[in-house]
């Protein structure tokens, strides 16, 4: 069902999903993956072209996606896809270290063998997602955010469970840039096996490593990533 047969069925009082909900999910898509790429300007009488829809849907989607820091307003310009400098790819992921780190700790707990066991089913499925050809890395993406909501849920913190979720969005931008490197992707992976047979073996000391040196070795990457891209095109443009 295309946007615009939603929103017709909308003015005829029938019950479908929210669709400005339904807008802010295709446009996050859309920047999450790099179809709208960072720096772009999103225009209303574009998208509204686009998705085959009026125009108030698209500014309700535009209020959420700025919530979640994936578009910010420039005063009498319009609205534009956010831009992740080095520092803030630093700051995203320092905190999430912490938060997987913490989070580790208190749901090691209360851990069992049914959670355990759910978080297995992350893992397979993260396998099955890497190893496609080509790789489904939104879907593998999806996989990898399962395995650390489990254990978010379990650490029972709800204020941490805000914040992460908070980061959320900016997290999947940057990730899907750095899983897009087959190196990357194997080295996430590996991380996730080695973390859940730590947690298997009880071993919080080598779960609490793991967790924070794969989310500080994933901001190393793309710090690198990043500073390569802008200094290419700084050479370019000189």
């Amino acid at each position: 069902m295309s946007l615009g047969q939603v929103e017709r069925k909308k003015s005829l009082g029938m019950e479908v999903s929210s669709l400005a909900d339904l807008v802010t999910t295709q446009i996050r898509e859309l920047i999450i993956t790099g179809a709208f790429h960072q720096g772009q300007q999103l225009k209303e009488d574009e998208l509204c072209k686009l998705f085959a829809i009026s125009r108030p849907p698209i500014r309700e989607a535009f209020k959420t996606l700025e919530a979640n820091g994936l578009v910010m307003r420039k005063p009498r310009r319009g609205v534009y896809v956010s831009e992740f400098t080095p520092k803030d790819v630093e700051e995203v992921y320092t905190i999430v270290a912490m938060l997987y780190q913490k989070a580790s700790e208190l749901a090691m707990e209360v851990m069992t063998e049914e959670s355990i066991r759910e978080m297995a089913t992350h893992v397979e499925l993260m396998e099955k997602y890497a190893q496609a050809n080509p790789p489904n890395l939104r879907d593998y993406q999806a996989a990898h955010r399962a395995f650390h909501e489990t254990i978010m849920s379990l650490s029972g913190n709800r204020r941490m469970m805000e914040l992460e979720k908070q980061l959320r969005y900016q997290i999947s931008i940057m990730s899907y840039k750095s899983f897009q490197e087959p190196e990357h992707l194997t080295s996430s992976l590996n991380y996730h096996r080695n973390i859940l047979n730590a947690i298997r073996q009880g071993n919080k000391k080598e779960t609490l490593a793991l967790m924070e040196e794969h989310v500080l070795k994933a901001l190393v990457f793309l710090v690198k990533k990043i500073s390569s891209r802008n200094h290419a095109a700084n050479t370019m443009s000189s």
